[in-house]
């Protein structure tokens, strides 16, 4: 796949024509990264913002009490450390979570080229308005919505075939709860003949039933 190709599938970019992606290539860099391999830490200070182009990236923080907290799975066309290019310093840590190829793009070179090009600096806000709506969104699930409720909403999320490129441990630490009590939820799923989750596989079997649970309507 060539460097276009991966620019413009990224989300972040999706709005961007051919000419606008041409200005950006030359600022990025493809990087390689093995599983359980940081990508930055907490409190590094910020050089980039990257774009996942296979495998998947944890960004989470360590708590007061030592416990890690995973704030959010990054997988294939998707950015993040995006607020790198307004913090001088990354706000959490970034983990590969298996062999992972992603894009860099520099930091001081885009936001040089955002303040030459009026027309790339509002595509790209529009683009990081929507993704801080996602964010909040996710934050007032992790925070207002009980486990079942979580889960049932990352389940609606993703994008056909529902296939998880994650650990059900790493899920866990995702909704917020322990691997046990996310077995006991899958258990209770599968009885129900809600849903299956089967390997990296996730087969919806009364999507109505799903979509209640999500909106705390009916309880599991």
């Amino acid at each position: 796949m060539t460097l276009t190709f991966l620019l413009k599938n990224c989300r972040l970019f999706s709005d961007l024509d051919p000419a606008e992606i041409s200005l950006i290539e030359p600022l990025a860099a493809r990087k390689e990264f093995r599983k359980g391999q940081l990508i930055f830490s907490e409190g590094a200070p910020t050089r980039g913002f990257y774009l996942v182009v296979s495998g998947a990236v944890k960004i989470f923080r360590i708590g007061p009490d030592g416990r890690e907290r995973v704030l959010h799975v990054v997988e294939a066309n998707e950015s993040f450390a995006e607020a790198a290019l307004f913090m001088t310093e990354y706000p959490a840590s970034a983990e590969a979570l298996a062999a992972t190829v992603v894009i860099v793009v520099d930091k001081n070179s885009f936001k040089q080229l955002l303040a030459h090009d009026a027309k790339l600096s509002f595509k790209i806000m529009g683009a990081l308005v929507q993704w801080l709506a996602q964010m909040r969104n996710a934050l007032t699930d992790l925070t207002t919505k009980e486990v079942p409720a979580r889960f049932a909403s990352y389940v609606l999320s993703l994008p056909e075939p529902l296939t998880v490129h994650i650990s059900k441990t790493t899920v866990a630490q995702m909704l917020g709860t322990t691997k046990e009590t996310f077995s006991r939820l899958l258990n209770r799923l599968a009885r129900a003949r809600v849903l299956t989750y089967r390997g990296q596989q996730i087969k919806i079997l009364n999507r109505p039933r799903l979509e209640a649970i999500a909106a705390g309507q009916e309880k599991i």
